[in-house]
């Protein structure tokens, strides 16, 4: 079953509180378009924490 990315995901951000199945954007300048992650364990968000990280998200789609 494909994910559905809605047009509310949350931006990625340091001090955020991610639940699992969570989705977030992070902006890739060389591909000139937004990276969707789902959050596969809860966690706190922290500068080490951020997409990619295979630990805390999985890829899902380009926006």
């Amino acid at each position: 079953m494909p994910a559905v990315v809605s047009n509310a995901t949350r931006i990625w951000e340091v001090n955020i509180q991610w639940d699992l199945h969570a989705q977030c954007g992070v902006w890739d300048p060389k591909g000139k378009g937004v990276d969707i992650w789902e959050c596969v364990r809860p966690h706190q968000s922290t500068p080490g924490t951020q997409p990619p990280n295979n630990t805390y998200w999985r890829y899902v789609a380009r926006r």
